[in-house]
């Protein structure tokens, strides 16, 4: 299975544990003009923009180490076009990992918070 496709196998698995537990998913793979958002949704009444990661151990690192500052702009500025194409400017936003370490997965609300950014 190559890494893309096993990437789409974790982010459907990260989809189905975030409903679980009540977020409302309102988008999955949302492409703007600079970057995708793996999962877009509601924990209640914050709008939050997840990236998932998987590492089947740690010999390359946990999960959401891959989660560099580069990628973390790409993300930021992919989740403000989503945030104006779809006028939801005064919704309160997060920035959310879905990171899975093998078939462990654990939910790191804040992953960033966008004021380190630069931006």
């Amino acid at each position: 299975m190559n890494k893309r496709s096993k990437g789409k196998i974790y982010e459907e698995k990260g989809k189905e544990y975030l409903e679980n537990i009540g977020v409302k998913v309102l988008a999955m793979n949302y492409q703007g003009s600079f970057g995708e958002i793996d999962i877009i949704g509601y924990d209640e009444t914050t709008l939050v923009f997840f990236e998932v990661k998987y590492r089947k151990n740690l010999s390359f690192g946990m999960p959401q180490e891959a989660i560099d500052k580069k990628k973390m702009k790409k993300i930021y500025i992919t989740a403000k076009e989503f945030i104006r194409r779809n006028r939801l400017e005064n919704e309160k936003i997060r920035f959310d990992a879905v990171v899975f370490l093998g078939e462990k997965i654990e939910w790191i609300k804040n992953i960033f918070w966008g004021d380190e950014l630069g931006l």
